[in-house]
């Protein structure tokens, strides 16, 4: 039976109005699938800041319950309190559930709708040592007054939903244990030992669609005795993959089989019952290159990219108040300085698919693109931007962008053209600047530095570029002075060793050695000091160990010696 019907009007009329539609070009610059994807969805319902949220489900569930708390919601899963000696690991895990009908016996028992039976539900794995199947692996076998008390507390925790208006439910897995004591379905495999002493007790389940669905209209039908009575749910699929599958098949067939099943069984809900929505998670982090989603076991999701799912649910179901041009922008600025980078890129990129005819939202998200390697977008979008409207910022960014990347001749164009207007010319002057050294045009590069007027923070920038240009046009008195009055100003790695490149160039050697060695104490991978110190360790030549040095005010003196008596010897072998 179909999930839905639709008239062939009203389907045309969809295809036709919905945004996301068809996918998107991988260079669109509103490309919801780049860097972290970002499929879209439509909630029906908005989240209250600090409202109570109850997490059910597997570890991506956790993950996500702790950004929840982070940013201000009420999350009463983490106020459980586990007994260290019992447990050493995380205590959260311990609510861990992985498979869909094993969530409902945890209600029923802390709404006493039904009696957790010891001898039933308890696994006696040692004389009077028992351990809890529904819990997840890791647990030390327990006196059976220890193990009452542990689900006593489990049950405080899940009482919890009395007062939750909202549920968010994350599905792991469809590979269940059965328990046929208990008739119920079992949150860890049984111990091997008790497989070997009682074989006809627990079996494998490998679950299909109906066996899904039939636990979830169970589970929905229980919220719906336990919750208030205008309570939401929110359902996820758990983009956490199978560990390892029990059955024959590839762990990846396995968990692909799996994962469909579960995300199937989802959307009959979303149909049917208004106050149920799907939050696509799995389909973000899955969408999602696995180098930057999964931690290195390939199984655990990166903490960054659970923060951007919380972030871009909290985003969509939170209102945000005016969202003006400078409040997109200046939120996504802050959500880049909080370490939330893609939250904020994604922020821009709804922004702009709204109104792409702004140019400052145009130059904001061509400068997150920059930041997150995607600089054939950024350039799509300036140049598209300077087809229809003159702009000073977009012409800087494009020249940055071209000199970065080796276009100089580009570069030079695009900031002289940003420079023959009257504002904000200082971007632009810096890069005409930088594509001049690179074309050779020294003469012109000197003219342009000596007409710009330098704010005082970034005069050592302007001395670095004197220095550079006064050597290059065989003026090494004067390039001396500016890198020695730059070097004064500031203490940048980056100038240091450009000094010290500049006396190694004039076979000034022991002074180079000093100026690299000041360099990579403050940089020990700064790449022109490490390149200067290996020439100057092929050739044999003592360098100065760094935080070993005497006084500056005698360094000069003493490496002199050093250099001396070096060069002595050297001349000494080749006679």
């Amino acid at each position: 039976m179909p999930i839905r019907r639709i008239s062939a009007a009203d389907a045309y009329g969809t295809l036709k109005t919905n945004p996301d539609r068809d996918w998107p070009r991988r260079d669109d610059p509103a490309n919801r699938f780049a860097h972290f994807a970002d499929p879209s969805f439509k909630p029906r319902f908005m989240l209250e800041p600090g409202q109570r949220i109850f997490t059910i489900g597997s570890c991506f569930a956790r993950g996500i319950e702790r950004t929840l708390a982070s940013r201000g919601f009420d999350i009463p899963t983490l106020t459980l309190q586990v007994d260290k000696t019992g447990w050493s690991g995380d205590p959260t895990t311990i609510l861990n559930n992985y498979v869909p009908p094993a969530i409902a016996p945890q209600i029923r028992w802390a709404f006493d709708l039904d009696e957790f039976d010891i001898q039933r539900h308890a696994v006696e794995v040692a004389a009077g040592r028992y351990m809890d199947p529904q819990l997840t692996l890791g647990f030390r076998p327990v006196s059976a007054e220890a193990l009452i008390r542990r689900r006593d507390d489990i049950s405080a925790i899940y009482r919890h939903l009395a007062s939750s208006h909202v549920v968010l439910i994350t599905l792991g897995l469809i590979e269940a244990w059965f328990d046929n004591r208990s008739g119920l379905y079992i949150n860890c495999p049984p111990p091997k030992g008790i497989v070997r002493t009682d074989p006809s007790r627990f079996e494998l389940h490998v679950l299909d669609y109906e066996d899904v669905t039939r636990s979830l209209a169970d589970l929905v039908d229980l919220l719906g005795q336990v919750c208030p009575r205008d309570h939401r749910i929110i359902l996820t699929v758990s983009p956490v993959p199978l560990q390892a599958t029990f059955t024959s098949s590839d762990v990846a067939v396995a968990n692909c089989y799996s994962k469909s099943v579960l995300r199937a069984a989802v959307e009959p809900f979303v149909a049917d019952h208004p106050h149920i929505e799907y939050f696509p998670s799995y389909e973000s982090v899955v969408l999602t290159d696995r180098s930057i989603a999964f931690v290195d076991d390939q199984v655990h999701i990166e903490t960054s990219m659970v923060r951007f799912n919380v972030d871009r649910m909290i985003n969509r179901y939170v209102a945000t108040g005016d969202a003006t041009v400078a409040n997109v922008i200046a939120s996504a600025r802050e959500d880049a300085a909080a370490g939330r980078f893609p939250a904020g890129l994604k922020r821009l990129q709804r922004a702009w698919a709204s109104d792409p005819a702004s140019p400052d939202l145009t130059v904001a998200l061509a400068r997150a693109h920059l930041r997150a390697g995607g600089g054939a977008a950024a350039e799509g979008l300036l140049l598209k931007q300077l087809e229809t409207q003159e702009n000073v910022a977009a012409r800087s960014l494009l020249a940055r962008h071209y000199n970065e990347t080796g276009r100089h001749e580009e570069a030079a164009l695009h900031a002289e053209k940003a420079c023959e207007h009257g504002k904000a010319r200082l971007d632009a002057s810096l890069q005409r600047v930088e594509a001049y050294y690179h074309l050779g045009r020294f003469e012109e590069g000197l003219a342009v530095l000596d007409k710009i007027r330098w704010p005082l923070e970034r005069k050592s920038l302007l001395l670095h570029w004197k220095a550079r240009y006064c050597e290059r046009l065989g003026r090494p008195a004067d390039a001396e002075a500016f890198w020695r009055e730059c070097n004064g100003l500031v203490e940048i790695p980056a100038y240091m060793a450009g000094f010290a490149e500049f006396l190694a160039a004039h076979d000034r050697w022991p002074e180079a050695a000093e100026w690299v060695d000041r360099a990579l104490l403050l940089d020990p991978n700064e790449t022109t000091a490490l390149r200067l110190r290996a020439e100057i360790r092929r050739a044999r030549l003592p360098v100065r160990r760094a935080g070993t040095a005497a006084p500056f005010a005698e360094r000069p003196l003493q490496s002199a010696v050093r250099w001396s008596t070096a060069l002595i010897r050297r001349a000494v072998g080749k006679a």
